[in-house]
């Protein structure tokens, strides 16, 4: 038997993998339009590619974790991954490059719907939140340190070594996860199908909520695409739900809804991923096109609010023991939304220093939020539904992202047209596009904040409940 520190590890490379990604992508977006010779609009589709393939396979792929061998799902993830990067490294193309960031969307579910669920499967007690912990240290490793390679390797190299330079550490990941793994045995699933009615319909209500709201704020809300998109959801979430009703095991368990820890739990985690969305989309731009930032020290300051979960996460997942998990989290959103206020003053009138401050403050409220909402939501389900929970939230991350990039692009293309009819500076539509992002952003991990205290009521009702 494995030891299972190396199976947390083996967990750990699936977040890093993942993460460097992330965090490298925002970094990329000048460089890459450049090259394309297209606008941010454009260029954010090979983002939008990826998120759209995640998030709409993300719940069936943790559904078959739930009912297959982890150990083949979440190994097959690192290899499809790893071929989407070298195949990516080789395009000539934009629309060839976003072909194969939906191929790598497809690793990118498996690798993500097998992640915690491995851990929770694994660790027990206060092991688990240390576990946790442990796993959101790699994440902010991953989303500090992809910001500062992709800068790094954008100024040294060229734009192909952000997909090559990565194989490596995919192949090595994938090795690990197969020797280290156990093989599951699910001879007594074996009789549950894949229901493919419930899995198109899933995909495309999923996919076409961030295609309705990703492009709506780009093209606005009466074009084509937006259109089509409201159509294909009116017609999927009737057959989807109607389905799920009659299915002996839905993919889209709703019941699970009703639980407080997975329900508030996965409603916070997108109030705070959609609150660093002006940081995903507007950062670098604000850095490069702004402040003349090089792409490496553009980076390095995005690098700074993941930075500070590789040094948080872990100590937060110790004092679990004495603190409640809804508490923890309201500290850590209390803190993300006063350092986003304070951030979108500084963002047009303060120095590099105080920005600093502001993007570490920032991390550290990710670090201090992060692993007591993993936990809840893992810790709330069945066992037999971690891979769903997991899936859960890999799907509502990347949904919430999906929404903040789409919030932040709208309020930067109102002010981007301004400064297309010469009615502001490009300093001024940057600087205050960017500002405005921030204040709606801190709007959210305001609301989040509110509903972790909501829902620590709602659990010590249920407790004393006699």
């Amino acid at each position: 038997m494995q030891s299972k520190w190396m199976i947390l590890i083996v967990a750990a490379l699936g977040n890093l993998v993942l993460t460097v990604d992330s965090g490298l992508m925002p970094i990329t977006y000048p460089e890459l339009a450049t090259v394309f010779n297209t606008d941010t609009s454009t260029i954010l589709w090979i983002s939008v590619a990826f998120w759209v393939t995640t998030v709409g396979l993300g719940m069936t792929i943790g559904w078959l974790v739930d009912v297959r061998d982890k150990r083949i799902i979440y190994t097959l993830g690192f290899v499809i991954f790893s071929l989407a990067l070298m195949l990516a490294s080789l395009t000539s193309s934009l629309w060839q490059l976003i072909l194969v960031r939906i191929f790598m969307g497809v690793g990118s579910a498996m690798i993500l719907a097998g992640v915690n669920a491995i851990i929770v499967n694994n660790f027990h007690g206060h092991e688990r939140a240390k576990a946790i912990g442990f796993a959101g240290a790699v994440v902010g490793i991953g989303l500090s340190g992809g910001p500062i390679f992709g800068g790094f390797l954008l100024d040294y190299l060229d734009w192909r070594s952000l997909f090559y330079s990565r194989i490596p550490i995919s192949i090595v990941a994938g090795v690990l996860s197969w020797l280290v793994l156990q093989k599951q045995d699910v001879s007594e699933e074996n009789h549950l199908k894949v229901e493919w009615i419930g899995v198109v319909s899933l995909f495309a209500v999923l996919a076409s909520l961030i295609l309705i709201f990703n492009r709506g704020a780009q093209d606005g809300w009466n074009s084509p695409v937006v259109l089509i998109m409201v159509v294909v959801l009116l017609i999927s979430l009737p057959v989807l739900l109607q389905y799920q009703r009659r299915s002996k095991r839905p993919i889209l368990d709703l019941p699970l809804f009703k639980i407080t820890g997975y329900g508030f739990g996965l409603i916070i985690l997108m109030c705070h991923y959609i609150s660093l969305g002006a940081i995903m989309l507007l950062a670098s731009f604000f850095f490069i096109d702004n402040l003349g930032f090089s792409a490496t020290k553009a980076g390095v300051f995005i690098m700074l609010y993941s930075l500070m979960r590789v040094f948080i996460a872990p100590f937060t997942g110790y004092i679990l023991r004495f603190i409640s998990p809804w508490h923890l989290s309201a500290v850590g959103l209390g803190l993300i939304c006063a350092s986003l206020v304070w951030f979108s003053f500084l963002s047009t009138s303060g120095s590099e220093s105080s920005i600093f401050i502001a993007l570490l403050l920032i991390g550290i409220g990710s670090g201090i939020y992060e692993p007591p909402n993993t936990l809840t939501i893992m810790s709330s389900v069945p066992s037999d539904r971690y891979g769903t929970a997991s899936a859960s939230i890999a799907s509502g991350r990347q949904l919430a992202f999906a929404l903040g990039v789409a919030m932040c692009g709208a309020i930067n293309a109102g002010r981007e047209k301004l400064y297309n009819l010469g009615e502001v500076a490009q300093s001024d539509y940057l600087s205050v596009s960017f500002s405005y992002a921030l204040i709606a952003c801190a709007i959210f991990a305001g609301i989040g904040l509110v509903l972790s205290f909501i829902a620590a009521n709602r659990d010590r009702r249920a407790i004393n409940k006699p």
